[in-house]
């Protein structure tokens, strides 16, 4: 964490290289740990981005109440990047996030999803849903012999574009079916950019939503303001994350989604800064003991809510 604390800029591209580089060394000191976490690879659709890994809590440990809670991980990239597992040297991410969830006793699952240019709205997003609907059609896929999934609580996880698709998922009309959403216990939204002015527009956005003039139409901010009654009846719990150094427009629109989402559900939802982080080193931290308290900050999150079930 010395590195990003040192770090003087907050824009993405300037941070994305040296955060990773700084977290390299601390992650392969962890690589053993992480690695004997089982881990197992499903495909969920039809093309190669249509597959998931599932990660699965050591033998020993024992959820409360016999099953354990599902934890979705939907990744961000920008649209245009993103893997369930990195590249190599970098393959230790997103495995330390699986392996880290997964040892607190949550059932973790990382999906792929198409991106653009490939695809356009909401495609990524009916992806991410396909994907928690075919875990919930194969349980036995989700278990193990020492835990079994309990397919009744689920919690999705979006972070930055992942943030973005886990939202637009649960406020589009028609795109979630109702035996999904009953199941989706809560969200856990971080660094997502629910809104596009100027500074964050780009051609990738445009790419993603069209250029028409419903585009802005599309996005969660838009969406938030259309939700109906019953949808918030019936709204998962929610916990918002961002990072203390996140690029400032990013910040400030994710400060003004958690009020307008706060007063649409009719109560304050949980929201935390994660202190010293930048916006892409939080998944980072997980399982190097670095940075990482935000992690179990939503593990005691996810528990309290399991233990009101």
């Amino acid at each position: 964490m010395e590195v990003v604390a040192a770090q003087t800029e907050t824009a993405i591209p300037l941070v994305l290289e040296s955060t990773r580089q700084a977290f390299l060394p601390l992650l392969q000191a962890k690589k053993s740990e992480i690695e004997s976490v089982e881990r197992k690879t499903f495909k969920y659709g039809p093309t190669d981005r249509h597959q998931l890994d599932i990660y699965y809590p050591p033998a020993g440990i024992e959820p409360a109440g016999g099953k354990a809670p599902i934890l979705f991980f939907v990744y961000g990239g920008g649209f245009v990047n993103g893997d369930r597992v990195f590249a190599a040297p970098y393959d230790l991410v997103y495995r330390n996030v699986g392996a880290f969830f997964a040892k607190q006793g949550i059932i973790t699952v990382i999906p792929d999803y198409r991106l653009v240019p490939e695809v356009k709205f909401p495609q990524p997003v009916e992806d991410v849903r396909d994907a928690i609907a075919w875990v919930i059609q194969n349980p036995d896929a989700a278990s193990s012999p020492s835990v079994k999934a309990d397919i009744t609580t689920i919690f999705v996880h979006g972070h930055s574009a992942g943030s973005n698709h886990t939202a637009t998922m649960v406020f589009y009309p028609g795109l979630l079916p109702a035996d999904i959403l009953s199941r989706i216990r809560g969200l856990i939204l971080s660094g997502g950019a629910y809104q596009y002015s100027a500074s964050l527009h780009s051609a990738v956005v445009d790419q993603y939503y069209g250029t028409g003039p419903d585009a802005q139409e599309k996005t969660p901010r838009a969406l938030l303001d259309r939700v109906s009654d019953e949808l918030i009846a019936r709204f998962p719990d929610v916990f918002m994350l961002v990072s203390e150094k996140e690029p400032g427009d990013l910040a400030q629109g994710n400060e003004t989604f958690h009020g307008i989402l706060s007063k649409k559900l009719g109560k304050d939802i949980k929201f935390s800064v994660m202190k010293g982080h930048n916006h892409v080193s939080p998944h980072s931290s997980l399982m190097t003991g670095q940075g990482d308290e935000w992690g179990f900050e939503v593990v005691v999150w996810i528990q309290s809510l399991v233990a009101l079930n």
